[in-house]
């Protein structure tokens, strides 16, 4: 007789998942006696919300380390505000955490503020409020890209700063189902500069670094959503930034 209540064995069963278990159909019928997992693993809420306790298995201790050492610059001021995109469980420096996920959120203790929200509609951020952003194994996971990076260089104070990490190698292939774009690293370059962002790349441990300044001029972002951005060229407006 099993005494494990319906959450505890859909948990067993993501744990058992980890490990290559194939009973699948089984674990999605316990996901439906759950309230934050009906759906999954088609549901991306669902998904993601089983991911969180997961996710100090996904990443390896020594890659965190080397993210936050590279993230380590951002930290100059004591009062410096970072908003980390796509927090999920884990944030590698102090942020405002915003994710869709609230079991993300939940267990993600190096949040100052959470804030529960879609990365694919406009940010619910006002204009020059941030000194950084960061987004860490987020875009690849992103449909609006687009829009996400324009809505990036409106949140930024004037001389902010995007930084934007991927990995260099094929994503697991469990969390590959979910994947919405695998771009080259120049062409997430260009896409970048298209948004208005002077771009640094480097590649450290099958890790990709975009280290985003915001130039000095933006005439507009992609010609599809400069209307709904409100980017305009920042000479014109006496800024960098305007309000969308």
């Amino acid at each position: 007789m099993n005494f494990m209540d319906k959450e505890t064995q859909f948990l067993c069963g993501l744990l058992e998942l980890q490990y290559n278990a194939t009973d699948i159909p089984a674990i999605t019928k316990l996901s439906s006696s759950v309230a934050w997992a009906q759906g999954w693993p088609a549901d991306n809420r669902a998904f993601w919300n089983a991911e969180a306790f997961m996710w100090s298995k996904k990443i390896d201790k020594e890659t965190r380390q080397l993210i936050e050492k590279e993230l380590a610059f951002l930290q100059k001021r004591r009062d410096h505000k970072n908003l980390d995109l796509g927090c999920g469980a884990y944030s590698y420096l102090p942020s405002v955490g915003f994710d869709f996920s609230e079991k993300m959120l939940q267990f993600n203790e190096r949040c100052t503020k959470k804030v529960i929200g879609s990365l694919e509609e406009k940010l619910p951020f006002a204009t020059a409020s941030f000194d950084s952003v960061t987004a860490v194994f987020v875009f690849n996971y992103i449909l609006n890209y687009q829009q996400l990076f324009c809505e990036i260089n409106r949140i930024l104070q004037e001389g902010g700063k995007f930084v934007m990490i991927l990995s260099s190698t094929s994503i697991n292939e469990w969390q590959k189902q979910k994947e919405v774009n695998s771009f080259t690293a120049q062409h997430w370059s260009l896409l970048l500069g298209y948004a208005g962002f002077k771009v640094s790349l480097t590649e450290k441990e099958n890790l990709l670094f975009f280290q985003c300044q915001q130039k000095a001029y933006v005439f507009s972002c992609w010609p599809e959503c400069s209307s709904r951005c409100g980017l305009r060229s920042r000479k014109e407006q006496g800024r960098k930034i305007i309000s969308s």
